[in-house]
């Protein structure tokens, strides 16, 4: 027989690989925009680069952003409320995305960037719930196991 506190975990793995595979998304493009930027630009927009320096900065960003969207993971439990920033980031991206799409030279690609970031966002809302959820069903089984009430610290 399993405990709750094993159901609870097991019950976190697919919000945790939610997360993971989110924050590795930005890792993994930050990392090519610094260090392909060329191929990159090649590759998705059909043209070369004019101004390096804006370009790298922003896979500097991505990669930066990336980090940080991995760093609930140390405790999802105790920091799955930084998720709400993960997700206006995401947000933000989309509309930043979309009001910039026409001042490229493939707004298709754009668009397509900024529907994964929305999809992204909305996954990222249902990993958000479901980790309070658990959470709250994880401080009320606490609760009735000790017959006190738990106070919350986060």
């Amino acid at each position: 027989m399993h405990s709750d506190s094993e159901k609870n975990s097991r019950d976190l793995f697919l919000p945790a690989l939610i997360l993971f595979l989110v924050g590795v998304h930005s890792i993994l493009l930050g990392l090519t925009v610094y260090f392909f930027t060329d191929f990159f630009y090649k590759v998705f927009f059909n043209t070369s680069v004019e101004n390096i320096f804006f370009v790298r900065q922003s896979g500097t960003f991505l990669f930066l952003a990336g980090l940080f969207y991995l760093y609930p993971l140390i405790n999802l439990r105790k920091f799955y409320n930084l998720i709400l920033l993960v997700i206006f980031s995401k947000a933000v991206a989309v509309f930043f995305l979309i009001s910039n799409a026409a001042f490229t030279t493939a707004p298709v690609m754009i668009y397509l960037a900024a529907f994964f970031d929305g999809l992204m966002a909305v996954a990222l809302v249902g990993v958000y719930f479901r980790i309070k959820t658990n959470k709250a069903l994880s401080k009320k089984s606490t609760t009735l196991e000790h017959g006190s009430s738990v106070k919350e610290t986060a």
